[in-house]
């Protein structure tokens, strides 16, 4: 199975710094934009599936990605993680190393504890694999999503701190399961 995950493209809240989580923001002009250039290499991948988060700004990516030629399907496991109380703030006031800390597991303003989230993530990666063993999937999903799939298909990083993993906006990422 080759697995392409790609964040989704530009919100007003990355531009603005804002932690987004589980709040539908919409992709901006420039978004859609630079996910129309990533057409033709996505066309080339030979892509059999498409799986989208179910928020808007994914689902449209994905959309654009594929340019409406395949159907697309949603999953609440690759949903972005649920930042709680910090939803809408700027994201340099939210302590990444304990959000992000798979050992301490914190839970402070009702953001889910990674460890939930981390579990979601999995059991939509063991599906997948046993789904479409064969096949090429898509997934357009979020910077959390993808920085646990990272972490868990290529073991990195040793310190289980997920926060020094950075996934930027339309990046595809290979995995071959």
């Amino acid at each position: 199975m080759n697995l392409y995950v790609v964040r989704h493209g530009k919100t007003i809240w990355n531009d603005e710094g804002k932690v987004q989580g589980i709040t539908d923001v919409p992709l901006t002009d420039e978004g859609r934009a630079d996910a129309k250039k990533l057409q033709e290499l996505v066309k080339n991948l030979n892509i059999d599936v498409v799986i989208s988060s179910p928020l808007s700004r994914a689902r449209e990516t994905a959309k654009i990605l594929v340019d409406s030629k395949l159907p697309i399907n949603t999953d609440d496991r690759i949903k972005e993680r649920d930042w709680g109380m910090n939803e809408g703030a700027d994201i340099t006031s939210v302590d990444k190393w304990d959000c992000w800390d798979v050992i301490l597991n914190t839970k402070v303003q009702n953001i889910e504890c990674i460890q939930d989230f981390m579990y979601r993530v999995s059991d939509f990666i063991e599906d997948i694999k046993t789904r479409y063993k064969d096949k090429n999937v898509l997934v357009v999903t979020h910077s959390a999503v993808s920085r646990v799939i990272y972490y868990l298909l290529e073991k990195i990083p040793d310190d289980y701190n997920l926060s020094r993993i950075n996934i930027p906006n339309l990046r595809i990422i290979e995995y071959k399961l």
